[in-house]
């Protein structure tokens, strides 16, 4: 069976790059801080798209499958710290392992892609099972998970922990899971009616969960409550993603060069951004969120092209100047 681009993922990929983004920018915002959200819904939704493609073959060995994933994230990790510390972003004195394996987010993808492995090769066959033991999972890490509230603006609370990383796993699975089903139903005629309104429920309830929580600390654990919401919102995402009008702008020339470009660089832009967001043009907001944000994908733009360079350097074949300043 060949495998077919699938455009809704390229076009999930491009409304992470953003919600990632926004969610940082909470001092680009000044006032209207609480508008900096969406990276509970962009992390999964980044990591909905890098499990959706994984099933799409039979995977070689472990050591192999495995190269090819650090072949893919790690020159844009090293490419980005280098950026990053070279031109003064963050003090060299905060260097450590962790930065140079691309902090929390990177090292939990690391760790999914092993665990993807393992079910492809054994457990293809059990993935009820598997959703059902990674619930399990979820609760009970929760149970034991302290949570430490941090009072935040306005009386928000944010919380630190490391529990987040748990759940999301559960999304990157669910992206391989209906990856594979679509591979294997490729005349299946996607039923897109109810999607949007579904997804505005959905919405709704995981930020009305989320508020809730997050404005009144005696009921802050009922935060659980809102994963279920987060995982159909993603699911939803990816289903609007299908319309036939996003078919007609990735056939546009210069959609399709927007929409490429800008998705392809979801992992240096994550990398970047919170060394390069800043309140320097506040004083033509709101005019200055886009330049961030440009400013931003730009840096994401080098980081990566010199990882593509610094990639080409350790392979066997002759430099491909093309393939590293391509804008996708």
């Amino acid at each position: 069976m060949n495998q077919v681009r699938d455009i809704s993922i390229d076009f999930v990929k491009f409304l992470a790059v953003f919600l990632i983004i926004n969610s940082h920018i909470d001092i680009c915002y000044a006032k209207y801080a609480f508008l900096a959200t969406g990276g509970a819904i962009g992390d999964g939704l980044f990591l909905f798209c890098s499990g959706y493609t994984l099933f799409w073959k039979s995977q070689p060995k472990f050591s192999l499958y495995y190269k090819r994933r650090i072949n893919r994230i790690y020159p844009s990790v090293f490419a980005c710290v280098i950026f990053v510390y070279s031109i003064g972003l963050a003090p060299i004195a905060n260097i450590n392992l962790k930065v140079f394996l691309g902090g929390e987010f990177v090292i939990a993808i690391m760790i999914y892609y092993v665990l993807l492995y393992i079910i492809q090769k054994y457990a293809m066959n059990k993935m009820k099972h598997i959703f059902f033991g990674v619930a399990v999972i979820t609760i009970v890490a929760y149970w034991f998970f302290p949570y430490k509230y941090e009072v935040g603006v306005k009386g928000i609370y944010g919380i630190s922990t490391l529990f987040r990383w748990i759940p999301y796993f559960g999304l990157m699975l669910m992206g391989a899971a209906i990856g594979k089903r679509q591979l294997d139903r490729t005349n299946e005629k996607r039923n897109l009616r109810l999607a949007p309104i579904l997804l505005i429920i959905s919405g709704l309830l995981f930020y009305g969960i989320q508020l809730l929580a997050k404005t009144h600390q005696s009921v802050a654990p009922l935060q659980i409550a809102s994963l279920p919401f987060l995982y159909t919102t993603v699911y939803f995402i990816w289903k609007c993603c299908n319309f036939p009008f996003i078919t007609k702008i990735y056939n546009n020339k210069v959609g399709n060069i927007i929409v490429m470009s800008i998705g392809g660089l979801c992992i240096e832009s994550y990398l970047v951004q919170l060394s390069l967001i800043t309140d320097k043009f506040n004083f033509i907001f709101p005019l200055n969120i886009p330049v961030v944000v440009l400013i931003i994908l730009l840096a994401a733009y080098l980081c990566r092209s010199f990882a593509r360079l610094f990639s080409q350097t350790f392979g066997s074949t002759a430099y491909d100047w093309k393939q590293i300043f391509s804008i996708r």
